[in-house]
């Protein structure tokens, strides 16, 4: 199984990533490769038992999609968002990412 997860450089995706990789399944598939994107460069994890790739792209832009699904990821996890105060000084952006 080919897990994506958007927004993996923040919190809740670094932990998820962590658990995924310790995990080394989902359900009951095992996980076979990752791909880890957000705006800034994911940390790569140490000695992860499958290939693992990082992307460091604005998803919010036309055409940064396309190269991530190209490869059929079989699970998204979209953790990407702008929140609270950043979203309310930077309307257009929150709405921007958030939708």
């Amino acid at each position: 199984m080919h897990i994506l997860i958007l927004g993996a450089a923040g919190m809740v995706g670094r932990k998820l990533t962590e658990r995924l990789l310790r995990e080394g399944r989902l359900g009951k598939q095992d996980i076979s490769k990752m791909t880890l994107q957000d705006v800034v460069a994911p940390a790569k994890p140490a000695n992860a038992a499958i290939p693992v790739n990082v992307v460091a792209s604005d998803f919010a832009n036309a055409g940064a999609a396309a190269p991530l699904i190209a490869e059929r990821p079989d699970v998204i996890f979209h953790l990407a968002a702008i929140v609270s105060g950043e979203a309310e000084a930077e309307f257009d952006k929150g709405y921007r990412i958030n939708l």
